[in-house]
């Protein structure tokens, strides 16, 4: 797949504007094999500034054995259409392209597996649906060979989402 085959998809994404505030995400990891590995919820707090044209998201994991992890992305809109997306864990920078309902962004991330820390390489890809759910598969490589696949379904504020809605139909 590339970006362009998404050109036409409705609703359009626009990063800053669908993380702006709080939003909610479901998660799992499945390994290789399709064997679920993990299932966490995260909550996203949004903050887009425009005088420097980044959009800032506090993500607190919670997994269903207990362990808790934050992550701050830094993402500077590049232009129109691009982005660059930088974690504590991030290795360098994601760098991501935004073309009709979809993003794809690709990354090096330290990823803390039992005791130890593996790097790996994720490829991104969000697709907005309608009345606001975001969905993402990324899939995770190591030495090149893919270890398994992540999937989130997000979901904005729902107070926010009625304000939206509302907003729509004036």
């Amino acid at each position: 797949m590339k970006p362009q085959d998404f050109a036409a998809a409705e609703p359009k994404l626009v990063l800053e504007d669908y993380f702006q505030g709080r939003s909610r995400a479901w998660g799992i990891f499945e390994d290789r094999f399709g064997n679920l590995r993990r299932q966490f919820v995260v909550d996203i707090q949004g903050t887009w500034d425009p005088a420097s044209r980044t959009l800032t998201l506090v993500e607190d994991f919670v997994y269903s054995d207990g362990e808790r992890q934050q992550r701050i992305w830094r993402i500077e809109k590049l232009g129109d259409n691009r982005y660059r997306g930088t974690a504590g864990d991030v290795i360098g920078a994601a760098d991501g392209v935004i073309s009709g309902n979809a993003l794809f962004w690709e990354y090096d991330m330290d990823l803390k597996v039992g005791d130890s820390l593996w790097r790996v390489r994720f490829a991104d890809w969000m697709w907005l649906q309608p009345r606001g759910a975001l969905i993402n598969r990324a899939r995770v490589k190591r030495w090149g060979i893919e270890i398994g696949t992540v999937t989130l379904f997000f979901q904005q504020d729902p107070a926010r989402t009625a304000a939206t809605a509302r907003q729509a139909a004036e």
